[in-house]
């Protein structure tokens, strides 16, 4: 079907103190409303996939990433070591869904984390049309509500009317879920924010080998975590905790299948699986254990303590 022109629009929503902003495309004469601010899309966006939610959303991972060992030299030769990267800081990168498109900026600000959210979608009278929506709020960007803390990972709660989302931080990345498409009527723009959000993979600051230890571990967590849920389930129960079980894999492929630079960096199934392991730790909590028969054998005396099904930062 033949491309057709981004329609003009230029709006300003107010929700509370916060402008909502439509993007207007290029090469167009816009119609300006006072206190309008833009946004401008790409020339194509991709039709929003359907939202993927995680078990749980999940306080920024700040771990500096070791430095790697110092090659060994012959006797008498000193090999210079490579200076350690830097410690990965999201309030200092753009993030983007699957690290391709919108743009997620979070700054710190007097009372804790605001953020400048732009997301890119589809037109709703005309879903072939490209737009594109900014939820800002002056120039310091939209208060982050804080959540229950989950682990050693926070969440926070971007308040917009229109589309209010859970964004769940690591170091380098950000997992953004909202249930279902968000639609803004004045912009006549439908949007999915759910997803990984992270940097362009060019300027991911995390070492690529760090995040497969980072992947190995969660999925270790992961097995442990749905095999204890199994041990203390049964009937039905038990029969969902093994579908999802099951499932979990299959779901992180499709999240994570149109993530920029993925099969060289890992990011998103890294992160995805931490957030997955974080909210079946919590699940965890809330499952009591079964309570042993009459008949049943004296327990084995302690040993030591299990390691915890949380990834470490080393």
């Amino acid at each position: 079907m033949p491309s057709r022109a981004l329609r003009v629009l230029a709006f300003q929503l107010l929700v509370g103190p916060m402008a909502l902003c439509a993007a207007a495309p290029a090469g167009a004469q816009p119609l300006e409303l006072p206190g309008a601010q833009f946004s401008q899309p790409p020339a194509s966006v991709p039709q929003p996939a359907a939202p993927t939610v995680p078990s749980l959303p999940t306080v920024p991972d700040l771990s500096i990433v070791p430095a790697p060992a110092a090659p060994t030299g012959v006797a008498g030769d000193r090999v210079p070591s490579a200076p350690p990267p830097p410690a990965a800081d999201v309030t200092e990168l753009t993030l983007h869904r699957d690290a391709r498109e919108g743009a997620l900026d979070i700054a710190r600000a007097a009372q804790g984390l605001a953020a400048t959210l732009t997301l890119e979608g589809r037109g709703v009278s005309d879903p072939q049309e490209a737009c594109a929506v900014t939820i800002a709020e002056g120039e310091g960007g939209v208060a982050l509500s804080p959540l229950a803390p989950l682990g050693r990972y926070a969440r926070y709660r971007l308040a917009a009317s229109a589309c209010p989302v859970v964004v769940t931080l690591f170091a380098d990345a950000a997992l953004l879920w909202h249930e279902g498409l968000c639609t803004f009527e004045a912009a006549d723009c439908r949007v999915d924010p759910a997803g990984v959000w992270g940097p362009r993979p060019d300027a991911l600051p995390t070492d690529p080998a760090r995040l497969e230890r980072d992947l190995v571990e969660a999925d270790e967590a992961v097995r442990a975590a749905y095999r204890t849920l199994a041990e203390r389930s049964a009937g039905d129960a038990l029969r969902a905790v093994l579908a999802e079980q099951a499932g979990f894999s299959a779901e992180r492929v499709t999240a994570c299948a149109r993530y920029e630079g993925e099969e060289r960096q890992g990011l998103c199934a890294a992160r995805w699986t931490q957030a997955r392991a974080a909210g079946l730790q919590e699940r965890l909590g809330a499952t009591p254990a079964p309570a042993p028969r009459a008949d049943a054998p004296a327990a084995a005396p302690a040993g030591p303590a299990p390691l915890s099904i949380l990834p470490t930062d080393n």
